[in-house]
């Protein structure tokens, strides 16, 4: 005791400084565990750094619970359980669930406010949300709120009071379930091949999913309530609207930015029909987008309604979020029409966008338009983006036999299935 009022009358400023450090330290942990998030993929990569092009440092997988301590390009810094950190995919983290200490219920105190996929407002809408409804709060980031809506999970920026309510336990989400995808399988007393099997179910079985249990084993439930446990390689697992990410892949953790072709006061090309091209590659990327986000993969439209941005903004925004493939939509046109037809891939560096046109480009040869190959082309979407960066032309649209594809739905839903298999290969 004499030694501690020695040390403190004669080292006042490093005790001090080592109460405030302590003081810190604590602040930290209570910060971290306020935040606290479950991961509900089957795994994630935890990198060292925010973005696809760091390295892998370690893989999590369904169930785990992590803290967050920051954020960087709609990345979450997290703290592992050994005190390491490292950096997942926000979108590969849906935290849905209701009930937990660290959610909290709020009430709309607005009419009709924007809920955002991404917490910005250029990000896309999912819908809005009504004054003085009640909404559960997962997470806090300045004057945004991360919500549950519409079994995920969405963003909106202020509009929120939030109330001293716990959260019900109790929720409106259609239960996640699994569908067998053979005949045969087995519902088994234990998560293991070795145990007893309860009953052996038909292809196409629905059944309640309650967790996944030794990492590849979902517990489930039947219509009629009996418990069991499924092998998650026979079943697929599915939530209210689309499949669950199953496993992290590079399509699953990149950000693809989509740009359609001109918006608003700017048409673009008009076919002989007086139809704009400025419809058509908002339609086309709007698929492109939906099969991408099937897939994982984290997308971001330069726009998703007939509005006008400018050129600059464009690749300006891949810049901003580190896009790890920028593609820009268009349809061409001709001074004479029905002189030209056909597809083509434009690029800008062959150092950084080459390899993502060739990857494009193969897949576009199945088309039913000529294909044209992969071209030089000095546009502003490309001359300022910094991230791999292509733009298509996806058939004249003032010729006569290109435009009877291009005003098919089919002939975009084609497009966009060979763009989200071209990608799957270049990002392997």
């Amino acid at each position: 005791m004499e030694k501690l009022k020695w040390a403190l009358r004669h080292y006042p400023i490093a005790w001090l400084t080592g109460l405030l450090i302590l003081l810190a330290c604590g602040v930290t942990i209570i910060m971290t565990n306020s935040h606290s998030l479950t991961i509900t993929a089957n795994v994630v990569n935890v990198r060292s750094g925010p973005g696809l092009s760091y390295e892998t440092k370690r893989q999590i997988v369904q169930g785990t619970k992590i803290n967050v301590i920051g954020h960087d390009n709609d990345w979450y810094k997290i703290r592992l359980s050994d005190d390491q950190t490292g950096w997942v995919a926000s979108w590969l983290i849906h935290n849905t669930e209701v009930g937990t200490t660290t959610n909290k219920v709020a009430k709309v105190n607005k009419s009709s406010v924007p809920v955002y996929e991404y917490a910005r407002t250029s990000s896309d809408k999912l819908g809005t949300v009504s004054d003085a409804r009640n909404v559960t709060v997962v997470y806090q980031q300045g004057s945004w709120s991360q919500i549950l809506y519409k079994n995920t999970v969405g963003w909106i920026h202020q509009g929120l009071s939030l109330t001293d309510q716990a959260p019900t336990t109790k929720s409106n989400q259609t239960p996640k379930t699994v569908t067998t995808q053979l005949s045969g399988v087995k519902l088994r007393k234990k998560a293991s091949t070795s145990s007893a099997a309860m009953q052996t179910l038909k292809k196409g079985t629905t059944l309640t999913y309650i967790k996944t249990v030794k990492k590849e084993w979902y517990q489930v439930k039947t219509k009629n309530g009996q418990t069991g446990y499924v092998a998650s390689w026979v079943v697929s697992l599915m939530g209210a609207q689309d499949v669950t990410t199953t496993s992290a892949t590079k399509l699953s953790e990149a950000t693809i930015v989509l740009d359609a072709g001109h918006g608003g006061n700017d048409s673009g090309a008009i076919s002989g029909k007086n139809t704009y091209e400025k419809t058509y590659t908002l339609e086309t990327v709007k698929q492109i987008a939906k099969d991408l986000r099937k897939q994982g993969a984290r997308v971001i439209l330069t726009r998703d309604t007939d509005k006008y941005v400018s050129l600059a903004a464009r690749p300006a925004l891949s810049n901003k979020d580190k896009a790890d493939a920028f593609i820009s939509i268009h349809f061409d046109s001709s001074k004479t029409a029905d002189s030209l037809s056909g597809v083509t891939t434009y690029y800008y560096n062959s150092q950084k966008d080459m390899k993502l046109a060739k990857a494009i480009n193969t897949q576009l040869k199945g088309l039913p338009l000529a294909n044209k190959g992969v071209q030089y082309g000095d546009f502003q979407v490309l001359r300022q983006n910094h991230r791999p960066a292509v733009l298509l032309e996806c058939g004249y649209i003032n010729d006569s036999n290109d435009y009877k594809h291009i005003k098919q739905a089919a002939y975009r839903r084609e497009i966009a299935s060979k763009v989200t298999t071209a990608l799957e290969n270049y990002f392997k």
